[in-house]
């Protein structure tokens, strides 16, 4: 994708939407313009992003005159993009593309553009309400641009008014809505994912549940949706509401395993594959009425009964593709070709806790991927957005080869 920063103190805000879209598995190529230099440095977007930025058609972002073949290198890479965003867009800006002014290389870049494009402005709240910006904005709108509309708040010139930019997770969800509505890998194909844990009462103010925070998950559904795919998430607890905010999926919130089973088994149907990476619990306590109270005890017995395994009693469904995870302190391979089998899986995420840092939240995963035809992905020491690119291009294969039989 393309994203536009020009000149605002909203700029600093580009580096963490860089930084989030990456993490979700974009490409993010960086146009600035001089003024956006200004606030930012290019070194920074192009830190951030892992790929040259460019402010003008012949300097790249480390200041060195482009040959002519990294001049077409980068044309190509504005031809190539699936989605242009303008992030933050100042009232100049705004108006040189609502004009057709194309006297930098960002503005060149959103005349010559043909694709989906988004807008997020980010200025003074008088200059957003002036009619003259709203007359841009409106014309942008009808040429198929999407305004990511700024918030209201605290600005840098000391008042408040609407004139904030969006935040991250805004212009996140906005672009990964606008990709998901393309003509991708998936398009047509809905697929159901689990994330984060359950939650068991013991009384109504306890409860057993584990550290499962839902990363892995969330960043698969986004992924996914990256491709075409409409995406049911299950949502247990412990979900960041930050990083939920930015999938583009329908959410169902469930708290113990009993909702999560009974959630799943009403959306599969109609779904072409089922991704079950949900923390459920494996045993549930029977819940009292009222609280224990510590001095009515000594000791404390819990009589923990099993959950139903919601995978296993789904392995007779042929029709959808199914993929499960495994996470193990001690033979996770061996133990992961066993579920794969047991539950009639397509394919299944060996995760190796042993004694590396826990695996939870945003930290790399010792893992690996099975099918029933071996090894897809060997173990190894992985950041949890490459994992999940694994697992979505994994996802469209077994969907394609599915298809064909």
């Amino acid at each position: 994708m393309l994203l536009g920063v020009s000149g605002g103190i909203a700029a600093y805000k580009a580096c963490e939407t860089v930084r989030r879209l990456t993490e979700h598995g974009l490409l993010v190529q960086v146009l600035m313009t001089e003024a956006a230099t200004q606030f930012v440095s290019p070194l920074t977007f192009a830190t951030l992003s892992g790929q040259p930025v460019w402010t003008d058609e012949f300097t790249s972002s480390i200041g060195t005159p482009a040959s002519s073949q990294d001049v077409v290198a980068h044309i190509d890479t504005v031809e190539q993009a699936d989605v242009f965003l303008v992030a933050p867009a100042t009232a100049n800006t705004i108006a040189k593309i609502a004009h057709g002014i194309a006297d930098n290389l960002l503005t060149s870049a959103a005349v010559a553009w043909r694709g989906p494009a988004l807008i997020a402005p980010a200025m003074n709240y008088r200059m957003y309400e002036n009619p003259v910006t709203q007359e841009n904005l409106r014309a942008l709108s009808q040429r198929g641009y999407t305004e990511i509309e700024p918030e209201e708040g605290w600005l840098a010139c000391g008042e408040t008014g609407r004139g904030r930019l969006a935040s991250v997770s805004r212009i996140v969800s906005a672009v990964l809505r606008v990709l998901q509505e393309r003509d991708g890998r998936l398009s047509g194909r809905r697929i159901c994912v689990t994330a984060g844990s359950t939650r068991e009462q013991i009384d109504p103010v306890r409860f057993i549940s584990n550290a499962s925070t839902g990363v892995l998950a969330l960043k698969c559904a986004s992924a996914l949706a990256a491709d075409g795919a409409q995406i049911d998430l299950v949502c247990g607890t412990g979900v960041s509401p930050e990083l939920l905010a930015e999938v583009p999926a329908e959410i169902t919130k469930v708290e113990s395993a009993a909702e999560m089973k009974a959630s799943v088994e009403e959306q599969i149907d109609g779904c072409d594959a089922l991704l079950m990476l949900a923390a459920v619990a494996d045993f549930a306590p029977a819940s009292a009425k009222h609280k224990i109270r510590k001095g009515e005890h000594e000791v404390l017995n819990l009589e923990l009964r099993r959950t139903d395994d919601i995978l296993y009693g789904l392995r007779q469904n042929k029709d959808i593709v199914k993929i499960g995870v495994s996470l193990e302190t001690e033979d996770a391979l061996e133990r992961a070709r066993t579920k794969l089998k047991e539950k009639a899986l397509d394919a299944i995420v060996a995760v190796d806790y042993g004694t590396d840092e826990a695996p939870y939240g945003d930290v790399s995963l010792r893992a690996g991927i099975l099918t029933g035809e071996g090894e897809h992905l060997p173990m190894g020491l992985r950041t949890k957005p490459e994992l999940a690119g694994e697992i979505a291009h994994l996802t469209a294969m077994l969907l394609n080869n599915k298809g064909r039989r």
